[in-house]
């Protein structure tokens, strides 16, 4: 046997192997490496965010209010806050909140205390991270009907530069991400389920909708991925079958529509209460322009709408099995909406009712010598650097006219491109459209986030859509996994991968960061808690 074939047959032999324990052993795989590299650097290396969120988490234990809203970050100091306080039961953390914490003049004590805190995060991170990576797996297999392909791409996000900058700190970025990607996912599953599985589309679709909500209440970004979910629908719908026995009929149509609307009235008060106390924010808000602040909450509603409706009509799906679909969805996105009332903050409100002047706020921050004369979001000054962006993310995928901050899935990239030009050519120009419309949304997104500098923990966003363009478009060439030397370019791509997402946390454990240059932002961000040791 050559040693092509013997790879082959080792590919075939672990993708026949129970699904579960290849999640599982793609968790440990993850743990390990992060256990290994990076999981007991000092509680300061990553100050911004890890000791901001794990200082939130205190403060949740102790019932006292909610303190940063940048993001907001909501849901992600409603997980730590419970996380802190199972390994405080089970005897794992010492301390699980701000009133127990060491005083400073014991500083070898303060300073555990904050490294087990750090650690727990971490810990957690690890967790959240495989789970991410476990579910886009499971769901590319559902989408793409080939374990191989999918566990592949499980293992290109899983030591991706987005997962392995996640799994090593605690950001808001990554519940964010996997909310909305994983939303991506089973919408995709759902629009592609034949008609006798209406009742599991419907499921997807409402399950889709409230993380989408959970994923704004925890970062505003991600608006942006959350908006392409209509258009994806659109591309990749599928006609339904004459036959639609078993989906339940009107009666579970009224049944949804019901139950959406009452969860909708108090979401659209909250909304609504948010958009009204626009001058209240603690940051300073500008206006978008053109009249749209206040009022393009509603497009966005119109546009995930139309999107539904547009859908059934395109792909001929029956009118009750269309409104049912909407009602999945309004159901799921207000009640993701509405947990923000579990530790209700005016702020929270504000910042996800008025999402597209939160973010400029922080973009004006980061580009004030373009943005600061300008009166309102939409500008010449925005317009100007959000070309700057998209030129510079069309420039890195040639790495010749910009050869910095070059992305680890750029061969998956090209790979995706070169296969949807095959297929176009192949005639199958409706899958070709289908890979690239999540090639360019994946750039899209990097352009936008290159307005707040674009870092490595971002591509949690991006990586997923170029993974599964390729998966998409490998799955339309099923021979390539069995060409001995398509084979081993796509296995040797999936090494590549894998060993240049270790290169960046092991160059970080060699050279840390000066702690001091996080104390001038400490107070401001951690007001209850004594200066740092680094910090007097």
């Amino acid at each position: 046997m050559t040693h092509a074939s013997a790879v082959s047959s080792a590919l075939d032999r672990l993708a026949r192997a129970p699904w579960w324990t290849l999640c599982l052993g793609l968790g440990v795989l993850m743990a390990a490496s992060v256990l290994t590299v990076g999981f007991r650097l000092p509680y300061w290396v990553h100050a911004d965010q890890d000791l901001v969120l794990a200082y939130h988490g205190l403060l949740f234990a102790d019932g006292l209010p909610q303190e940063y809203f940048d993001h907001p970050g909501y849901v992600y100091f409603l997980v730590i806050d419970g996380w802190y306080r199972l390994l405080h039961a089970l005897g794992l953390l010492p301390v699980a909140n701000l009133s127990a914490l060491p005083p400073i003049a014991d500083a070898t004590a303060n300073a555990a205390a904050w490294q087990s805190l750090i650690e727990a995060g971490r810990a957690l991170s690890i967790a959240l991270t495989a789970l991410f990576a476990v579910t886009y797996a499971s769901l590319v297999r559902a989408l793409v009907g080939d374990r191989r392909i999918a566990l592949l791409a499980g293992l290109l996000l899983a030591f991706g530069v987005g997962l392995t900058a996640q799994g090593r700190q605690m950001r808001t970025d990554l519940l964010s991400a996997g909310f909305v990607v994983t939303a991506l996912l089973l919408v995709l599953v759902a629009v592609r389920q034949p008609s006798n599985r209406s009742g599991r589309a419907l499921l997807g679709l409402g399950l889709a909708g409230l993380l989408v909500g959970l994923a704004m209440a925890t970062k505003v970004q991600a608006v942006f991925l959350a908006l392409g979910l209509p258009v994806a629908a659109l591309l990749f719908g599928r006609r339904s079958e004459t036959a639609y026995g078993g989906d339940g009929g009107w009666s579970r149509t009224g049944l949804l529509m019901a139950a959406a609307a009452v969860a909708a009235v108090p979401a659209v008060h909250l909304i609504a209460q948010g958009i009204a106390d626009w001058g209240q924010a603690v940051y300073p808000y500008k206006p978008v322009g053109a009249g749209l602040s206040g009022r393009y909450q509603g497009v966005v509603a119109g546009w995930v709408a139309l999107g539904v409706l547009l859908h059934g009509w395109v792909w001929r799906v029956p009118l009750r099995r269309t409104l049912a679909a909407l009602a999945a969805v309004v159901l799921g996105v207000a009640l993701g909406l509405l947990v923000l009332e579990i530790r209700y903050h005016q702020q929270n409100a504000i910042a996800v009712a008025n999402f597209i002047e939160h973010m400029f706020v922080f973009t004006s921050w980061r580009h004030a010598s373009a943005l600061q004369e300008q009166g309102q979001v939409v500008g010449e000054g925005l317009l100007a650097l959000l070309a700057n962006g998209i030129g510079r993310t069309l420039a890195i995928r040639t790495i010749v006219l910009h050869p910095d901050n070059i992305p680890q899935t750029i061969v998956v990239e090209w790979f995706a491109l070169v296969g949807a030009a095959f297929l176009w050519r192949r005639g199958e120009r409706l899958v070709a459209i289908q890979a690239l419309f999540l090639l360019l949304t994946a750039w899209g997104l990097e352009s936008l986030f290159s307005l707040r500098g674009f870092q490595r923990a971002y591509a949690a966003y991006t990586d997923p859509l170029a993974i599964l363009s390729a998966a998409w478009v490998l799955a339309r060439m099923p021979g390539l996994l069995d060409s001995p030397r398509a084979r081993r370019w796509i296995l040797g791509t999936v090494a590549l991968v894998i060993v240049a997402g270790h290169i960046w946390p092991i160059r970080e454990t060699r050279k840390l960061p000066n702690p001091t240059s996080h104390c001038e932002w400490i107070p401001t961000y951690m007001p209850r808690v004594e200066p740092f040791p680094f910090c007097r």
